[in-house]
C-alpha cells in the first residue's frame, strides 16, 4: 500500500507499467469533476472509474482484496476512513469471483483518513475497505483499475 498527496505521485513511477500510466493520468491536470459518473477506458492496461456515494459506518462492512488489478484511488471531493490490512493467509468469508476479481474478507485493520487531494495505491497484497465515515458524507472518487500484467 502508499498512500501520499497527489503533488508527489511521480516519486512512485517505475513500479509498475500500469501504475505509470495511472499516474501520468492523474497527473494530467484534467478536471475530473466534469467526467461522469461510471467507468472510462483509459487503456489496454487501465480504467479510470468515477463515483460519488455516501460514506457508511464500517460495522458489518468487509474489506477487499483484487488480483487481477492494482487499486489507485484518488478523492475528488470530500474525505473518507478507509481500512487496510497485509493480506497473509486470511480466510476469504466470500470467495474469490474471477469476473468481478475480488474477495471478501472479515478481519480487524488499521484506518487510514484520506482526504481531498490525497491518493492511495492497494496492491493484490491488500486488504482495503474503503467508503467508511460517520456522520454520512457525500464522497466523489476516481478509483484507476491497473492491470497487474500489464506490459510497458
Amino acid at each position: 500500500m502508499i498512500f501520499d498527496r497527489l503533488e508527489n505521485a511521480h516519486l512512485y513511477k517505475g513500479l509498475h507499467p500500469a501504475i505509470d500510466q495511472a499516474l501520468d493520468y492523474i497527473s494530467s491536470g484534467m478536471d475530473f469533476n466534469k467526467l461522469e459518473i461510471g467507468r472510462h477506458h483509459v487503456s489496454d492496461q487501465l480504467d479510470a472509474i468515477i463515483d460519488e456515494y455516501e460514506t457508511q459506518p464500517s460495522d458489518g462492512s468487509l474489506y477487499e482484496a483484487h488480483r487481477q488489478y492494482i487499486d489507485v484511488q484518488v478523492i475528488l471531493a470530500g474525505d473518507e476512513y478507509m481500512g487496510v490490512q497485509p493480506l497473509v493467509n486470511q480466510t476469504p468469508v466470500q470467495a474469490y469471483n474471477e469476473e468481478k476479481d475480488f474477495a471478501l474478507y472479515q478481519v480487524a485493520g488499521q484506518m487510514i483518513h484520506v482526504k481531498r487531494g490525497m491518493f492511495i495505491i492497494f496492491f493484490p497484497t491488500d486488504l482495503h475497505m474503503p467508503c467508511i465515515g460517520t456522520p454520512a458524507r457525500k464522497i466523489r472518487k476516481l478509483v484507476m483499475k491497473a492491470r497487474v500484467d500489464a506490459k510497458s
